[in-house]
């Protein structure tokens, strides 16, 4: 290494190396890919348009016996992915994921206890037959959160894992419906 090759950080030496085997732009696109894959946001350029959006925490019910039930928590979702709560009660702290909505449910979510209701959206609105590519991140992540809902078992109405050996698909399709609902009516979600 020459004397400015170890003031590099190492996103930038993977930069230089890649501009060296490729154009800029598309070892600009390798560095944001890793990123993503690597710290689990987006990288948001300056010249970007995009806004955060905001969402509150709804408990149905409070296993923990700290938060109490209902809104719980104000959050906010970050253009790169990442999310920033602030809890409400006598206690009130503020929390960060940087991995986003995935860390607060898995963390905060008590296998389906709590609920994550978006207050806004993007203004795009999918219409006719959509390119996966082209769908908006927080239609995305409604999707994603939608797959990962404990859904009751259609014999002993369980959310976890039971000898039932039933399929829960029916209840996982409502679920996802649900999520994609205002999209579809071209709403705002309840």
């Amino acid at each position: 290494m020459t004397g400015t090759d170890q003031n590099m950080t190492a996103v930038d030496a993977l930069l230089a190396f890649a501009r060296r085997h490729t154009d800029a732009e598309a070892a600009q696109a390798l560095v944001d890919r890793a990123t993503n894959e690597l710290a689990g946001r987006t990288v948001v350029r300056p010249a970007q348009d995009v806004a955060p959006l905001r969402f509150y925490f709804r408990r149905h019910q409070d296993v923990s016996g700290v938060s109490g039930e209902g809104r719980i928590a104000d959050g906010v979702l970050w253009p790169d992915g990442t999310a920033s709560l602030r809890w409400r009660g006598p206690h009130p702290k503020i929390d960060f994921c940087d991995r986003g909505l995935v860390t607060a449910e898995h963390v905060h979510g008590h296998s389906g206890a709590t609920e994550i209701v978006f207050i806004d959206r993007p203004d795009e609105q999918p219409v006719g037959a959509v390119d996966p590519v082209d769908v908006p991140l927080a239609l995305r992540r409604m999707v994603e959160h939608a797959l990962r809902r404990p859904v009751p078992c259609p014999k002993c109405s369980r959310t976890t894992a039971c000898r039932c050996i039933t399929d829960r698909t029916e209840a996982r399709v409502g679920a996802v419906l649900a999520a994609i609902a205002p999209w579809l009516r071209g709403g705002e979600a309840a």
